[in-house]
């Protein structure tokens, strides 16, 4: 995993909403697949970026309580 997050150019961001950050920004990612989001959601950010399911452009985090540890 490291080596493919080294792999190439990244923009680390931190996102900061007073609610529904999580589930906002998740939405706006789009599926984890890029084909299934460009099929199901092909407005988001996955689906106009993705390649595959590894290199899918964009990383959020999965529970609203380990952003914080995740942006530590």
């Amino acid at each position: 995993m490291r080596e493919h997050m080294i792999s190439g150019p990244s923009v680390v961001c931190v996102i900061e909403k007073n609610e529904n950050v999580v589930d906002d920004f998740r939405t706006l990612s789009g599926p984890h697949d890029p084909e299934i989001a460009k099929y199901l959601r092909p407005d988001t950010i996955r689906a106009k970026f993705g390649v595959d399911r590894v290199c899918n452009v964009v990383h959020c985090t999965d529970l609203p309580d380990d952003g914080f540890f995740e942006c530590s």
